[in-house]
């Protein structure tokens, strides 16, 4: 297996490490980046290398990006747009494109950084009509107008190279998984697209460095695992069902990382999606009733998840690991999720035996400020061997109670 660093808060900032699994790390709701320790324990059971990991909900990408590192070839896969230009960008990629027609990445990169500032879409849309006189019931302030103008010429720059074919459509999700990054880096956002900061980083200024300073492409670190890595964006419940044709065998670990809670990733990162398809959605272009955050809408016809809701999750995820051929299923969860400990365990040891890695978290939080009603929950890996019998009703319930009483001894 390749060497892999773990995450280490000094080190492996997303912005500055040379370590390819964490570089440009999208800030992302239940990325994790500091639970590979765990995720790696989960792999190492299985005693597989050098398979073929599956990354079903790969979101930031950044467990597809550690299995391609312990030498799996990698299938990551989200129904995200953005998500899917990073996975190209970073996972399916082993070597920086060509960029024949503009004589290597650098040029281009230096092209995009230099260019004239214009005034489009995310401008007119998604940032204030003046930095420093802002008009808090009429302005978007998800960007410094300066950072807006910006974006907008280079996506628009971009744009045009796809239409005039000077950049594969590899090479634009190289440039389109820096951009995520970037853009995600001067958002006046915490991470997350839902809204924005009431000034530039609220009103205790928190992170007024970042999102006041320019935004810059860099290129983003690749690894070369040697593999024909591949990238999909479907949803999970169609796609297992062709994962055997896609790979040409059986997958040998497949990685589940559902959405725990009610909130969309679609919304959550709207921003990042109408930069990636840039698709310019129709919004007034300052806010009105219902559209202070201007939130696209195609997440709820196009992209609604069964995971975001209690009363369906169950459902889906059953479904799922009906349908699901693979030796190994890996599920990644917290205490806190919308399927109960027990339905899940129940649902996986109906597919083979089960084994649990597990420890505290230290949950999101939306500031450094605003903290969470308990601030830890427990987060657990489940090993599912599917070439094994199935749990026994005994062990699923020693293992929901073992996990429900670490759970009920962290203090709140």
């Amino acid at each position: 297996m390749g060497e892999v660093t773990l995450h280490h808060l000094r080190k492996t900032a997303a912005r500055d490490t040379d370590e390819y699994v964490f570089s440009q790390l999208i800030p992302y709701i239940g990325n994790k980046r500091k639970l590979l320790d765990l995720i790696h324990q989960a792999i190492k059971l299985t005693k597989i290398e050098n398979g073929t990991f599956v990354d079903l909900f790969s979101g930031s990408t950044v467990v597809s990006r550690f299995a391609k590192k312990l030498g799996f070839r990698v299938l990551s896969n989200d129904w995200e747009p953005y998500s899917e230009q990073i996975a190209i960008g970073t996972v399916v990629l082993n070597e920086v494109p060509k960029f024949e027609y503009f004589g290597g990445y650098q040029n281009i990169f230096e092209l995009l950084n230099n260019i004239e500032p214009v005034e489009d879409y995310v401008t007119r849309h998604l940032c204030p009509s003046d930095d420093h006189n802002i008009d808090h019931e009429k302005d978007r302030l998800f960007f410094m107008r300066k950072n807006g103008m910006k974006i907008d010429a280079m996506r628009e720059l971009i744009s045009n190279w796809v239409e005039e074919e000077k950049i594969t459509s590899t090479e634009f999700s190289y440039l389109m998984a820096s951009f995520m990054y970037s853009a995600s880096y001067v958002s006046n956002t915490s991470g997350v697209f839902k809204g924005f900061h009431r000034g530039w980083g609220g009103s205790n200024g928190t992170a007024k460095y970042r999102i006041c300073s320019d935004i810059i492409l860099r290129p983003p670190i690749l690894y070369n695992n040697f593999k024909e890595n591949i990238s999909t964006r479907q949803d999970a419940g169609v796609l297992v069902n062709r994962l055997t044709e896609i790979l040409g065998k059986t997958p040998d670990i497949i990685y589940l990382d559902p959405p725990y809670n009610q909130h969309p990733y679609g919304s959550n990162y709207h921003v990042l999606n109408s930069i990636t398809l840039w698709d310019k959605p129709d919004f007034p272009e300052k806010i009105t009733r219902g559209t202070k955050s201007a939130i696209r809408l195609d997440w709820r016809t196009e992209r609604k998840s069964a995971y975001n809701s209690r009363l369906k999750a169950v459902q889906e995820f059953q479904e799922l690991i009906d349908n699901i051929s693979s030796k190994y299923i890996l599920t990644s969860y917290s205490t806190e999720g919308n399927i109960s400990l027990i339905e899940m365990m129940s649902i996986l040891g109906r597919k083979g035996s089960l084994e649990v890695v597990k420890r505290e978290y230290v949950r999101y939080r939306v500031s450094p400020t605003r903290l969470s009603p308990k601030p830890r929950n427990v987060e657990f890996v489940v090993i599912t061997d599917t070439r094994a019998v199935p749990e026994s009703e005994e062990n699923i319930k020693k293992i929901v109670s073992d996990i429900l009483l670490i759970d009920s001894e962290i203090s709140l």
